[in-house]
């Protein structure tokens, strides 16, 4: 099923941990709806202006969710609230691609996760709410201690001793 020009439902379901584990990653119809707008409003505009755009996470059923130790307030998940999605854009950095959101896109949720010393390591992840009660929030993911913590905003330096 197409989702937009560029973007097909699969992209958004498929998961190398569901296939291994046996787990169906079936999509519900509020979902996507859900998802449908994450795409027209965030990931085609963002493939329009970018080019490639690679889906590294959309939808995950609540068991998929956990097998791969995501908490069960994920975005991912919810049929009533935002669709998420885990993207690359080819052509740009991880940082260089959440700037570029926060600054051109209506979205809940924006989360720099994981940057590292190379401007290519990490994702972005990005939400969106279909009700358009988005909340335009900016975060970046790091490791402090083992332990993921979200801090507030874009952050480009990386502490290599974490």
């Amino acid at each position: 099923m197409k989702l937009s020009k560029n973007f097909r439902l699969r992209e958004f379901t498929r998961s190398q941990t569901a296939i291994r584990m046996g787990i169906s990653n079936e999509i519900g119809e509020q979902e996507l709806i859900n998802l449908t707008w994450l795409v027209a409003k965030c990931i085609q505009p963002i493939r329009d202006e970018h080019g490639t755009v690679v889906i590294n996470s959309g939808f995950r059923c609540l068991e998929l969710n956990r097998a791969i130790g995501s908490g069960d307030g994920s975005s991912h998940i919810h049929a009533g609230s935002a669709s998420a999605a885990d993207i690359e854009a080819l052509k740009i950095s991880n940082y260089e691609l959440a700037k570029w959101i926060t600054e051109n896109l209506d979205f809940d949720t924006v989360i720099l996760e994981f940057p590292g010393p190379d401007k290519r390591d990490g994702w972005v992840h990005i939400a969106y709410m279909s009700d358009g009660s988005n909340r335009n929030r900016v975060m970046t993911a790091v490791k402090e201690d083992g332990k993921t913590v979200y801090k507030e905003g874009l952050i480009y330096e990386y502490d290599q001793s974490q």
